[in-house]
C-alpha cells in the first residue's frame, strides 16, 4: 500500500464493525525512556523499557441496536478487543492489522452542543501486547 487517504479504515470493538460510525481513528504507541549514560559519556545513552498503547475513536453517536452506544456502555469498566484495519481490504504485508486488548475506562454517551452533530470521543488505555499481523 502507498500513500493513501484515510477513507476506508476497519475498525472493530469485540467483532462489532462500527467503522461506518466513526469519525476518527488513532493508535499510539509508546516505550519507557530509560537513561544509562555512565561517567566519562559525552552524550546520554538510553534504552527502551516499558511499552504502553493508547486508542483514540471519535464516534458519531448512535443509540440503535447494535450501533455505538449499544456496542460501548456494556463494555465499560472490562477488557475490549479492537481491531484498527486501514482499509476494509484482505489483510496482508500492504495492509496490516493492529489487534489491542483495552480497558474500556471511559464513556461518555453525550457530548454535544445544541445544533451540532451528536459525537463522543473515548481515549482507551492498552493492556498487554499490542499485535500487527502479518509481522
Amino acid at each position: 500500500m502507498a500513500v493513501f487517504a484515510a477513507t476506508d479504515y476497519k475498525v472493530t470493538i469485540n467483532t462489532t464493525d462500527l467503522s461506518d460510525r466513526l469519525q476518527s481513528v488513532e493508535l499510539t504507541l509508546e516505550s519507557d525512556d530509560l537513561e544509562t549514560t555512565a561517567f566519562g559519556s559525552g552524550f546520554r545513552t538510553r534504552v527502551g523499557g516499558l511499552r504502553t498503547g493508547t486508542v483514540t475513536l471519535t464516534f458519531f453517536q448512535d443509540f440503535a441496536a447494535g450501533e455505538v452506544d449499544a456496542t460501548l456502555q456494556p463494555l465499560f469498566n472490562t477488557i475490549a478487543t479492537v481491531v484498527i484495519v486501514p482499509t476494509t481490504a484482505t489483510v496482508g504485508t500492504g495492509n496490516p492489522s493492529y489487534t489491542a486488548n483495552c480497558l474500556v475506562n471511559q464513556y461518555q454517551p453525550f457530548a454535544s452542543s445544541v445544533g451540532d452533530i451528536a459525537t463522543l470521543s473515548v481515549t482507551w488505555p492498552t493492556t498487554g501486547t499490542v499485535t500487527r499481523s502479518p509481522t
